[in-house]
């Protein structure tokens, strides 16, 4: 019986993991991004991680934040930090830089199913 609640609790927890935002990796040969963040309805921004994927960084955002069903935007920024690449006899800078993704709609609609309601008896 214990078991069987242990996986309950465990499905009922891997069905309600938050969504998560995500955008194209980064490829290696090109600029990458330092940071990334994103915003909801144009609040406060939120830092988001940068996964190391095959040939880049990928910025990955948890949407736990979003507590309630209800229509978003969402707005992702990626910051790159200056830098310098020196070679022999000639060195290639690039300075600090931002860029935005256009505003993204997400719609929440909730469960779709009400949770089960345990008990134990005798």
């Amino acid at each position: 019986m214990r078991g069987l609640l242990f996986l309950i609790l465990l499905l009922s927890q891997i069905a309600s993991a938050a969504p998560t935002l995500s955008a194209d990796p980064y490829p290696a040969s090109g600029g990458q991004p330092s940071a990334a963040s994103f915003t909801v309805n144009g609040g406060s921004e939120v830092a988001c991680t940068l996964v190391t994927v095959a040939g880049g960084l990928q910025p990955k955002c948890d949407l736990a934040s979003i507590t309630a069903p209800g229509t978003y935007t969402l707005v992702m920024k990626v910051t790159a930090a200056a830098g310098c690449v020196n070679t022999p006899f000639a060195a290639t800078c690039t300075a600090t830089g931002t860029a935005s993704s256009a505003p993204f709609s997400y719609k929440w609609l909730g469960a779709n199913v009400p949770g089960p309601v345990l008990s134990v008896s005798p």
